[in-house]
Formats: C-alpha cells, structure tokens, sequence
C-alpha cells in the first residue's frame, strides 16, 4: 500500500478519534455534588447590612478576587434586575471560550444558591449540567463557591467566608433578604467575640 494513503488513513482516524472525544467528554453523565451543610455562626455582635445590587456585585467580586490570590479570575459576577449573571472565558483545547451563565437567586438557610437558567459557550449548544462541569473542572474557584453541575446550581457558602474588616478583624456573613427587583439586599455581618 502507498505510504500517502496510510498517512491519510491514520490522520483520518485520529481525527475521527478527537470528535469521538470531544462529543463524549460533552454529553456523559455529570456525577451531583452534594450541598454543604450551613455552619452555624459564631456568637458575637451583629451588624445588619443593607446594600445594592451593585454594591453586592463589587463586593461578591472582590471577595471572587482575593480568594484567588493573585490568580487570573475566570469569572465575573454580575447582577440586573431578576437575575446573578457569571461571565468568564473557559480555557478548552488552548482555546478562551466566552461563557455567559444566567441564575436565579435564592436564599437558604443564611446561604445564597443561584439556579441556572440559561447557559452560552461561545457558539456551542451545550447543556446547562455540561457548562457547569466544564467550569468547575477548568477553574479552581473558592471554596465557598460550589459548582453542582448535576443540580445545574451554584451554592455560594457564605456563611464559611471570612470577611476582612478593620484592624486584622474578620467577621462572617449571611444573607437575610436578596430581593433584586426592588434592588434590596440585607446582609448578617457577626463579628466574632474574642
């Protein structure tokens, strides 16, 4: 046989072999991820919070920032109106794919769980649970934030979240109200007793 047509036949397959992969990787079962159990807050003084939107949304990305440490962030929180937006790139095959994830936000039990509602990666059709275990498996996000891909959810754990305050102090957060239409979002900040 030509050595053309076995070079040919063998970068056929190859090729065939990388789909294969491709799709695969793409459509096999996600495995679920439980929900972390909400840990109690310490005792120590409260301090009740009211804020914006978009002064959560500057917060939620710095504390996204510096739990990276230093790292490239991957993802963007945005919030409008009805929805938690996360906005990012997705490195596949030395490739940045743009991703756009949409979540609707409730409140459970102090914690903050975004339900995902619509997904776009670059000009792929991929499904919600996919997108997510893509993400999760591509970027090493904080270990507040955790990826559900099975649920198709995001369980931000804020109640694990050190928050840094004044003078080496560091206080722990809970949501008590994240109502985005009326643009009213109350926070739970305890400061520890010593």
């Amino acid at each position: 046989m030509n050595r053309w047509k076995v070079a040919f036949i063998l970068l056929a397959t190859l090729v065939v072999v990388v789909i294969v992969s491709i799709v695969f990787l793409l459509t096999r079962p996600v495995p679920g991820t439980p929900t972390p159990t909400a840990s109690k807050l310490p005792e120590g003084s409260h301090l009740q919070v009211q804020t914006t939107s978009d002064d959560f949304e500057n917060i939620a990305n710095r504390l996204i920032s510096s739990s990276m440490k230093g790292s490239k962030i991957p993802v963007k929180m945005y919030i409008n109106e009805e929805d938690v937006i996360l906005s990012g790139t997705l490195p596949v095959f030395d490739m940045d794919l743009p991703i756009v994830m949409t979540f609707e936000p409730t409140i459970e039990e102090g914690n903050l769980l975004l339900k995902q509602k619509t997904v776009e990666v670059g000009m792929l059709d991929i499904p919600p649970a996919t997108a997510l275990k893509l993400l999760k498996d591509s970027v090493d996000l904080p270990s507040w934030m955790v990826i559900q891909p099975k649920e198709e959810q995001i369980y931000l754990n804020l109640t694990e979240m050190d928050i840094p305050l004044s003078d080496g102090l560091e206080g722990n957060v809970q949501a008590k109200e994240f109502n985005l239409k009326e643009n009213r979002i109350i926070l739970d900040v305890v400061i520890p007793k010593k």
